[in-house]
């Protein structure tokens, strides 16, 4: 009887380690996709909350949900709440990130200071925005009235309320960002810097021509967060105006949450969600691609 080979032993060994050390990313992955997988096929039905009995009315859902004035206002307005943070939080991280690499005596302060908003939970920090953005009694009207400037309406006009929720989101999200941006400057290497000085490129120019480019990967790993987050945004928006006034601050996520439980209707909802996942899928595959090629670049 001839002995087994030791060496083709280890390589079976070998093989089934690997096989095990994969099996919590397949748990994992199993644990993810049924409830996706069942929240799809829920999307093409009209189950209702209270009652176990539903039919497949498979895409009815979705064409009832554009033809639907709520659902494209909601929809207007989760893109709109998308583009307005990027367009506010992006330019003010950038200079935040800037600003902290700059050598100073005060720079370990001022990133204690700057971490402050990540310490508190995002519900907590909406309520306390809510408070000061009272049209009577807040304090960022009393402030503006000492400058000579009339109250401005926050939260309680259909004009500015969106506008005003991400001012809240700002606060709440720009410390994540400018960190993430302050990581990629220091990043940089100091002799290419010198370099330029040495050429005689003045301080614009090197922002332009080198700390800009140098920063794409991060700007793009910074879109693709702040993207996704701000498309999921919920309890931000529900605990300050839950969508009002007049729908002006109602996102895909608030109507999919009064969809399912003010309304009983989860199919419904379902088909709000997914096409609020879809949304996010495109971007965030967009998004990857540019940072991929960015990091080959």
């Amino acid at each position: 009887m001839k002995n087994p080979n030791p060496l083709h032993h280890f390589v079976d060994n070998e093989k089934f380690i690997k096989r095990l050390m994969l099996m919590p990313a397949v748990l994992v992955l199993i644990g993810i996709m049924i409830p996706f997988l069942i929240g799809v096929a829920t999307s093409l039905t009209d189950k209702k909350l209270y009652s176990g009995n539903f039919n497949f009315i498979f895409l009815s859902n979705y064409i009832n949900n554009f033809k639907d004035p709520i659902f494209l206002t909601s929809l207007g307005n989760t893109l709109s709440y998308v583009i307005m943070a990027i367009l506010m939080q992006l330019p003010l991280a950038i200079l935040a990130a800037l600003l902290l690499d700059i050598p100073s005596r005060f720079k370990g302060f001022m990133r204690s200071v700057l971490v402050f908003p990540l310490l508190i939970p995002p519900i907590v920090s909406s309520l306390m925005w809510k408070t000061m953005m009272q049209p009577n009694s807040g304090v960022l009207n009393y402030l503006l009235s000492k400058v000579g400037i009339a109250p401005f309406p926050w939260l309680t006009s259909v004009d500015t309320a969106l506008f005003s929720l991400v001012v809240i989101d700002t606060w709440v999200y720009l410390p994540f960002i400018t960190i993430i941006l302050l990581s990629g400057l220091q990043s940089l290497p100091q002799d290419i810097l010198e370099s330029a000085q040495v050429d005689g490129a003045n301080p614009i120019r090197i922002f332009f021509a080198i700390k800009l480019r140098w920063l794409k990967s991060s700007i793009l790993l910074v879109l693709l967060f702040r993207v996704c987050d701000s498309l999921k945004a919920f309890e931000l928006i529900y605990s300050t105006t839950r969508g009002g006034p007049l729908n002006a601050s109602r996102t895909l996520n608030i109507m999919a949450y009064e969809e399912a439980f003010r309304w009983s209707s989860i199919g419904k909802a379902m088909s709000i969600l997914f096409t609020l996942w879809i949304l996010a899928y495109i971007a965030s595959t967009f998004l990857m691609r540019k940072w991929n090629k960015s990091g080959i670049e």
